[in-house]
């Protein structure tokens, strides 16, 4: 449901102030353990990425039952049934509302949310810096909008330093499984190597001619993370969407390591091409704004799997300003 979890927060307003501590008639909350208080602001930012934006259909639901599943749900098992309930309830764009799904609905998005949230946490190893039972308690707390325990700037403060700290993580781990990923591509037979880190390997040699810099081409590819990992795939999509064409996009408006690596290879062939971070999606990665999660991670290595179709000149297939293609 939501990318990963630092870009998501940081375009978040935080709007909150008060004590360190608070005392209500159910619990009382102490907040002096630094642990402790970047959970109830994890937990607490969670909450805003759902209410946030006072959407009225999210507002119709049940609070309660979205922390119910929250709480429930603070594990790597993924609650498969959820998108499913979700697309009930909200209708495919989002934009109806079924009551009939209501109560579901709300418990299943706050599964789905904790869901993220701690594979994320699990996925740059957070979660041993936070308190699962205050991470709940500031996304009750946020959900209701009395997230008051922690004044604005300190929020701000806390979740910064946070960030930081796990991008360092993030960037020192993708760049070791993707140098990982290079070196041993570069021990293959016949691969051939360029100076800027590109790795190319025939799987079938074209008998046509080359694309140029900046030329239109056709082709069908299959996108894999350094770990082998397959992310997209341009034939699983067709079917999907029920069309035969493969993809046709500009030379000019795609990733440096595409640009580099197509007039490399012959029509009619397919190849293997290896692409370093730094020429792929770089320090940001790539968002998918449909699933709401990030299909390329900041410093990811990639490699793909091409077959050239067919190229033309500029113009030739890509008529018109494209949508966002793999690759770009």
């Amino acid at each position: 449901m939501k990318k990963l979890v630092w870009l998501f927060f940081a375009g978040l307003v935080l709007a909150s102030c008060g004590d360190k501590n608070a005392t209500t008639e159910e619990e009382v909350i102490n907040l002096d353990d630094f642990k402790d208080r970047l959970s109830y602001v994890l937990g607490s930012i969670n909450a805003k990425s759902i209410v946030g934006s006072d959407d009225p259909n999210i507002m119709r639901l049940n609070m309660d039952l979205i922390v119910k599943g929250f709480e429930a749900n603070m594990n790597d098992q993924m609650p498969t049934e959820c998108e499913e309930t979700l697309m009930k309830l909200f209708g495919p764009y989002y934009q109806d509302f079924d009551s009939t799904y209501a109560d579901a609905g709300a418990e299943c998005l706050g599964r789905l949310t904790a869901y993220s949230f701690f594979r994320e946490m699990k996925e740059v190893d957070a979660l041993k810096k936070i308190s699962v039972k205050m991470t709940v308690t500031g996304f009750r707390h946020g959900l209701m909008k009395k997230d008051t325990l922690i004044s604005e700037q300190e929020k701000q403060e806390i979740f910064q330093n946070f960030i930081k700290d796990i991008e360092a993580v993030m960037q020192k781990e993708n760049e070791k499984i993707g140098m990982k990923m290079m070196e041993e591509a570069a021990k293959i037979p016949g691969i051939k190597t360029f100076d800027n880190g590109i790795l190319i390997q025939t799987l079938k040699e074209g008998k046509g001619g080359s694309p140029s810099e900046g030329d239109d081409v056709k082709i069908e590819y299959i996108l894999f993370s350094a770990k082998g990992d397959t992310l997209q795939s341009s034939y699983e999509m067709k079917k999907l969407m029920g069309k035969n064409d493969p993809v046709a996009l500009s030379l000019n408006q795609v990733i440096q390591g595409w640009s580099f690596g197509l007039p490399k290879m012959k029509k009619g062939g397919k190849y293997k091409l290896y692409v370093p971070w730094n020429l792929a999606y770089g320090e940001r990665g790539m968002y998918n704004p449909q699933t709401q999660t990030m299909d390329i991670k900041p410093y990811e290595s990639l490699s793909f799997v091409i077959e050239l179709i067919d190229y033309g000149k500029p113009g030739t297939f890509v008529k018109e300003q494209p949508m966002p293609q793999p690759g770009q």
